[in-house]
């Protein structure tokens, strides 16, 4: 039996004009001696331990969409999205997401300036 995981959902929209936009909020940053620095996102949300391969930036423009859209048309292409997605209740229409999957800890999900849709269920 697989172990359940947890993901964590963050809309926006108007916020970001395209897909790089969102990834050089999530993805670490560099100082001029070379040490990592942490993204805006990851000090927002606190979230402990990045692992980057675990954080997925979607943008409606890449799917075509020229307007925000609902989260399940929007995140649709999301990984496990065939598990988690039907336990969002918001319609509301967005034109980014960013989801936040195992085995990152999201310790103030409610501390960035997206809209938080919430912590969700699946199994890898």
């Amino acid at each position: 039996m697989t172990e359940a995981c947890m993901e964590h959902a963050f809309l926006w929209h108007g916020r970001f004009s395209s897909y790089e936009d969102i990834r050089a909020h999530v993805d670490a940053g560099w100082s001029e001696n070379g040490d990592a620095e942490p993204p805006v996102f990851m000090r927002e949300a606190g979230i402990v331990e990045l692992e980057p391969m675990c954080v997925e930036a979607v943008h409606a423009a890449d799917d075509g969409h020229l307007a925000p859209v609902a989260p399940e048309v929007l995140l649709r292409g999301a990984s496990y999205a065939d598990q988690w997605l039907p336990q969002v209740e918001s319609t509301e229409p967005a034109d980014a997401a960013i989801c936040v999957f195992a085995p990152h800890v999201v310790t103030n999900p409610h501390g960035t300036a997206l809209h938080y849709l919430g912590r969700f269920t699946y199994r890898a």
